[in-house]
């Protein structure tokens, strides 16, 4: 198992070298989140200098026109492995014969061992099980398949994503102009504010929390890569949540005092529907 961190600024991969193991590199134009400043050679080599897997992200939706594009930027790349979320750039690492470096994340479409296995036929590098769904059923594709797998252990999970700029559209349509800073959403009839973030890519929505699955890990060993996602933290916090989870230190993790919980991790969400559609019944 590898620790597979979400890396938006050099800054943090220089802070957190220490227990980084693979690094996704978001870049700016083709990762969904991004800096502006971030500069991909410079995080390429310092990772190269310090033992630590580069990984490009180019993670967000491409349309037709933007295909060639993205061609020529992976086979400026290839030597390095990628993360991908849009099928039709999975092709496009099929005509290049470059299969296997890619690891693919869907977000939350592989559901199940067939899923799975229907990816991992394709011979990509590593594919992500989806992140709202029962962990006895990553374990179970695992064992079904014995795939290469990707799974969030950490970090907070990305809800929504649409390529419409949400944001925008509500401030031309009331006049207003918000801080783009510390933007949430919250529904009706729920308490938790859910963060947003929007840019020239799209409007995303988060949960409210961070998931934590340090006491899974023993049961998540077979993973290939661990994935954090370290939006929304400074360094110093995913630099202690990096050593919690190398130390196994649940106390150290307690000791940052944010709001964990675990997801989707036993929570069948079907099963809850129809338990509450019963008792309505």
């Amino acid at each position: 198992m590898r620790f597979l961190v979400a890396i938006y600024s050099l800054n943090t991969l220089i802070n957190c070298k220490d227990f980084i193991e693979s690094a996704v590199l978001m870049t700016p134009n083709y990762s969904q989140v991004y800096e502006n400043d971030f500069d991909l050679n410079k995080a390429i080599e310092f990772s190269k200098e310090n033992a630590i897997e580069p990984i490009i992200s180019i993670n967000r939706i491409f349309m037709e026109n933007e295909l060639d594009e993205i061609k020529s930027f992976i086979f400026k790349y290839q030597k390095y492995s990628f993360l991908v979320s849009d099928l039709g750039v999975i092709e496009i690492f099929k005509e290049l014969n470059l299969m296997d470096h890619v690891i693919y994340d869907s977000s939350t479409m592989v559901c199940n061992s067939l899923d799975l296995s229907y990816y991992s036929k394709l011979g990509l590098s590593a594919t992500s099980m989806s992140n709202e769904i029962p962990i006895q059923d990553v374990i179970k594709g695992y064992n079904d398949t014995k795939a290469d797998i990707m799974y969030q252990v950490f970090g907070r999970k990305l809800m929504f994503y649409s390529k419409r700029r949400l944001v925008k559209c509500y401030e031309d349509y009331r006049d207003i102009k918000l801080n783009r800073n510390n933007l949430f959403i919250k529904e009706e009839k729920r308490e938790e504010h859910m963060p947003i973030i929007e840019n020239d890519n799209g409007y995303f929505v988060y949960r409210s929390y961070f998931v934590s699955l340090l006491d899974e890990m023993k049961s998540l060993s077979f993973l290939k890569y661990a994935y954090f996602e370290s939006l929304t933290l400074k360094d110093e916090e995913l630099y202690q949540v990096l050593k919690a989870y190398k130390e196994n230190n649940g106390d150290l993790l307690g000791k940052l005092n944010l709001d964990i919980k675990d997801g989707f991790a036993y929570l069948d969400t079907i099963h809850v529907k129809e338990k509450i559609i019963n008792e309505k019944n």
